[in-house]
Protein backbone atom coordinates (compact mmCIF):
# COMPACT_ATOMS: atom_id res chain seq x y z
CA UNK A 1 0.00 0.00 0.00
CA UNK A 2 0.96 2.88 -0.95
CA UNK A 3 -0.50 5.61 1.67
CA UNK A 4 -3.00 4.86 4.49
CA UNK A 5 -6.04 6.83 3.89
CA UNK A 6 -8.59 7.58 6.14
CA UNK A 7 -12.41 6.48 5.37
CA UNK A 8 -14.25 9.05 4.32
CA UNK A 9 -18.24 8.86 6.15
CA UNK A 10 -20.69 11.85 5.28
CA UNK A 11 -21.15 14.20 8.15
CA UNK A 12 -25.08 14.34 9.58
CA UNK A 13 -27.31 17.25 8.02
CA UNK A 14 -27.69 20.42 10.11
CA UNK A 15 -30.76 20.98 11.41
CA UNK A 16 -31.11 24.07 9.20
CA UNK A 17 -30.11 22.09 6.03
CA UNK A 18 -32.92 19.13 6.56
CA UNK A 19 -35.68 21.91 7.29
CA UNK A 20 -34.58 23.66 4.03
CA UNK A 21 -34.63 20.55 1.72
CA UNK A 22 -38.39 19.99 3.04
CA UNK A 23 -39.18 22.85 1.28
CA UNK A 24 -36.93 23.15 -1.39
CA UNK A 25 -36.83 20.97 -4.10
CA UNK A 26 -33.44 22.10 -5.24
CA UNK A 27 -31.72 21.81 -1.58
CA UNK A 28 -33.26 18.36 -1.50
CA UNK A 29 -31.73 16.84 -4.70
CA UNK A 30 -28.03 18.48 -3.87
CA UNK A 31 -28.55 17.11 -0.34
CA UNK A 32 -29.68 13.58 -2.03
CA UNK A 33 -26.10 13.70 -3.61
CA UNK A 34 -24.00 13.54 -0.57
CA UNK A 35 -24.03 10.19 0.41
CA UNK A 36 -23.39 8.24 -2.97
CA UNK A 37 -20.92 11.23 -3.80
CA UNK A 38 -19.03 10.70 -0.71
CA UNK A 39 -18.90 7.23 -0.79
CA UNK A 40 -17.47 6.83 -4.34
CA UNK A 41 -15.04 9.28 -3.35
CA UNK A 42 -14.20 7.09 -0.65
CA UNK A 43 -13.71 3.85 -3.34
CA UNK A 44 -11.37 6.41 -5.17
CA UNK A 45 -9.57 7.51 -2.29
CA UNK A 46 -8.60 3.55 -1.36
CA UNK A 47 -7.52 2.39 -4.92
CA UNK A 48 -5.33 5.49 -5.34
CA UNK A 49 -3.54 4.39 -1.58
CA UNK A 50 -3.78 0.42 -3.42
CA UNK A 51 -1.21 2.25 -5.96
CA UNK A 52 2.50 4.38 -6.56
CA UNK A 53 2.38 7.73 -8.26
CA UNK A 54 2.60 10.83 -7.83
CA UNK A 55 -0.49 12.47 -5.70
CA UNK A 56 -2.86 14.99 -5.54
CA UNK A 57 -4.77 15.73 -2.14
CA UNK A 58 -7.56 17.94 -1.80
CA UNK A 59 -8.84 20.03 1.81
CA UNK A 60 -12.22 20.93 1.70
CA UNK A 61 -15.75 21.10 1.55
CA UNK A 62 -18.81 19.72 -0.81
CA UNK A 63 -17.21 21.43 -4.14
CA UNK A 64 -14.38 19.00 -3.58
CA UNK A 65 -17.28 16.44 -3.54
CA UNK A 66 -19.12 17.60 -6.28
CA UNK A 67 -22.17 18.03 -5.17
CA UNK A 68 -24.21 20.17 -7.46
CA UNK A 69 -22.63 18.54 -10.25
CA UNK A 70 -23.87 15.52 -12.33
CA UNK A 71 -21.53 13.36 -11.11
CA UNK A 72 -19.14 13.33 -8.20
CA UNK A 73 -15.55 12.91 -10.83
CA UNK A 74 -17.44 16.76 -12.22
CA UNK A 75 -16.29 18.43 -9.14
CA UNK A 76 -13.49 20.53 -9.54
CA UNK A 77 -10.97 18.26 -7.71
CA UNK A 78 -11.83 15.72 -10.26
CA UNK A 79 -11.33 17.92 -13.36
CA UNK A 80 -8.18 19.15 -12.01
CA UNK A 81 -7.32 15.20 -11.87
CA UNK A 82 -8.11 14.34 -15.12
CA UNK A 83 -5.95 17.58 -16.07
CA UNK A 84 -2.74 15.93 -14.11
CA UNK A 85 -4.16 12.70 -16.20
CA UNK A 86 -3.34 13.99 -19.29
CA UNK A 87 0.40 14.69 -18.29
CA UNK A 88 1.15 11.70 -16.16
CA UNK A 89 -1.39 8.92 -16.36
CA UNK A 90 0.19 7.69 -12.99
CA UNK A 91 -1.38 10.50 -10.97
CA UNK A 92 -3.46 9.75 -8.20
CA UNK A 93 -6.11 11.73 -6.27
CA UNK A 94 -6.95 11.25 -2.36
CA UNK A 95 -10.47 13.54 -2.09
CA UNK A 96 -10.32 14.27 1.96
CA UNK A 97 -13.09 16.75 2.02
CA UNK A 98 -16.58 16.84 3.66
CA UNK A 99 -19.83 18.37 2.79
CA UNK A 100 -20.85 21.02 5.46
CA UNK A 101 -16.88 21.28 6.10
CA UNK A 102 -16.21 24.27 7.95
CA UNK A 103 -12.73 25.50 8.52
CA UNK A 104 -12.30 23.95 11.60
CA UNK A 105 -12.95 20.75 10.14
CA UNK A 106 -10.11 20.48 8.06
CA UNK A 107 -8.35 22.10 11.31
CA UNK A 108 -9.30 19.13 13.31
CA UNK A 109 -9.66 16.03 10.82
CA UNK A 110 -8.23 16.64 7.48
CA UNK A 111 -5.15 18.42 7.91
CA UNK A 112 -4.18 15.77 10.48
CA UNK A 113 -5.07 12.84 7.59
CA UNK A 114 -2.83 15.11 5.16
CA UNK A 115 0.22 14.88 7.23
CA UNK A 116 -0.14 11.11 7.20
CA UNK A 117 0.20 11.42 3.04
CA UNK A 118 3.00 11.85 1.05
CA UNK A 119 1.86 14.68 -1.15
CA UNK A 120 2.81 15.83 -4.12
CA UNK A 121 -0.01 18.90 -4.91
CA UNK A 122 -2.39 19.80 -2.39
CA UNK A 123 -5.75 21.72 -3.40
CA UNK A 124 -7.77 23.69 -1.05
CA UNK A 125 -11.26 25.37 -0.44
CA UNK A 126 -12.94 25.88 2.37
CA UNK A 127 -15.03 28.47 4.50
CA UNK A 128 -17.73 28.99 2.47
CA UNK A 129 -20.17 27.54 5.26
CA UNK A 130 -18.40 29.71 7.85
CA UNK A 131 -19.46 32.31 6.55
CA UNK A 132 -23.33 31.26 5.81
CA UNK A 133 -23.65 29.59 8.78
CA UNK A 134 -20.80 31.42 11.27
CA UNK A 135 -21.15 33.93 13.22
CA UNK A 136 -18.07 34.88 14.79
CA UNK A 137 -15.45 36.48 12.33
CA UNK A 138 -12.37 37.26 14.57
CA UNK A 139 -12.59 33.32 14.82
CA UNK A 140 -13.02 32.83 11.37
CA UNK A 141 -9.90 34.90 10.16
CA UNK A 142 -7.55 33.36 12.53
CA UNK A 143 -8.91 29.92 11.32
CA UNK A 144 -7.81 30.40 7.96
CA UNK A 145 -4.71 31.67 8.97
CA UNK A 146 -3.99 28.86 10.89
CA UNK A 147 -5.20 26.81 7.71
CA UNK A 148 -2.79 28.52 5.50
CA UNK A 149 0.41 27.92 8.23
CA UNK A 150 -0.21 24.43 8.35
CA UNK A 151 -0.77 23.50 4.96
CA UNK A 152 2.10 21.75 3.04
CA UNK A 153 4.66 24.19 0.67
CA UNK A 154 3.16 24.46 -2.72
CA UNK A 155 -0.38 24.15 -1.59
CA UNK A 156 -3.12 26.16 -3.84
CA UNK A 157 -5.92 27.56 -1.58
CA UNK A 158 -8.93 29.11 -3.15
CA UNK A 159 -10.61 31.75 -1.06
CA UNK A 160 -14.52 31.29 -0.18
CA UNK A 161 -17.58 32.20 -2.12
CA UNK A 162 -19.64 35.40 -1.69
CA UNK A 163 -19.17 38.73 -2.28
CA UNK A 164 -20.82 40.12 1.62
CA UNK A 165 -18.29 42.10 3.97
CA UNK A 166 -17.41 38.61 5.36
CA UNK A 167 -16.71 36.86 2.48
CA UNK A 168 -14.26 40.07 1.43
CA UNK A 169 -12.50 40.00 5.00
CA UNK A 170 -12.24 35.84 4.82
CA UNK A 171 -10.38 36.37 1.11
CA UNK A 172 -8.20 39.15 2.14
CA UNK A 173 -7.39 37.22 5.56
CA UNK A 174 -5.99 33.99 3.16
CA UNK A 175 -4.44 36.38 0.48
CA UNK A 176 -2.54 38.00 2.90
CA UNK A 177 -1.26 34.77 4.65
CA UNK A 178 -0.85 33.50 1.79
CA UNK A 179 1.57 35.70 0.84
CA UNK A 180 3.23 35.34 4.53
CA UNK A 181 3.75 32.08 3.32
CA UNK A 182 4.53 31.95 -0.16
CA UNK A 183 1.50 29.52 -0.88
CA UNK A 184 -0.81 30.58 -4.43
CA UNK A 185 -4.32 32.25 -3.41
CA UNK A 186 -6.89 32.04 -6.08
CA UNK A 187 -10.26 33.29 -6.66
CA UNK A 188 -12.18 30.10 -8.05
CA UNK A 189 -15.48 32.04 -8.44
CA UNK A 190 -13.56 34.55 -10.94
CA UNK A 191 -14.42 33.14 -14.28
CA UNK A 192 -17.11 35.04 -15.90
CA UNK A 193 -20.40 33.38 -17.39
CA UNK A 194 -23.48 35.13 -19.27
CA UNK A 195 -25.46 35.19 -16.50
CA UNK A 196 -24.06 33.75 -12.71
CA UNK A 197 -27.27 31.63 -12.36
CA UNK A 198 -25.96 29.43 -15.47
CA UNK A 199 -23.01 28.24 -13.43
CA UNK A 200 -25.29 27.14 -10.08
CA UNK A 201 -27.14 23.55 -9.59
CA UNK A 202 -31.21 23.74 -8.82
CA UNK A 203 -30.00 24.50 -5.11
CA UNK A 204 -29.07 27.87 -6.19
CA UNK A 205 -26.24 27.68 -4.12
CA UNK A 206 -23.66 24.63 -5.46
CA UNK A 207 -21.95 24.93 -8.63
CA UNK A 208 -23.06 22.61 -11.61
CA UNK A 209 -21.58 21.07 -14.43
CA UNK A 210 -20.13 24.55 -16.08
CA UNK A 211 -19.66 25.67 -12.70
CA UNK A 212 -16.95 23.66 -11.68
CA UNK A 213 -15.70 23.43 -15.52
CA UNK A 214 -14.98 27.13 -14.68
CA UNK A 215 -13.68 26.70 -10.97
CA UNK A 216 -11.12 24.74 -12.24
CA UNK A 217 -9.17 27.03 -14.15
CA UNK A 218 -7.96 28.90 -11.66
CA UNK A 219 -6.22 26.50 -10.37
CA UNK A 220 -5.41 24.77 -13.38
CA UNK A 221 -3.78 28.34 -14.03
CA UNK A 222 -1.60 28.15 -10.74
CA UNK A 223 -0.50 24.88 -11.41
CA UNK A 224 0.30 25.34 -15.24
CA UNK A 225 -2.17 22.77 -16.50
CA UNK A 226 -3.75 25.16 -18.99
CA UNK A 227 -3.10 24.08 -22.37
Amino acid sequence: MADPVPRLTPRPLSRAVRLASLVHTGIRTTTAQIEPYTAWWDIQNQEAAAVEGPLLVAVGDSTAIGIGASAPERSYVGRLHRRLLARDPAWRVVNLALSGARVADALDRQLPALAGLEADLVVCCIGTNDLVWGKETTVLREQLRRLVAELPDGAVVGRPAGGSPRARMASRALHNAGRERGLTVIDPWAEPTPEGRDRLAVDRFHPNDLGYELMVVPYARALGLLS
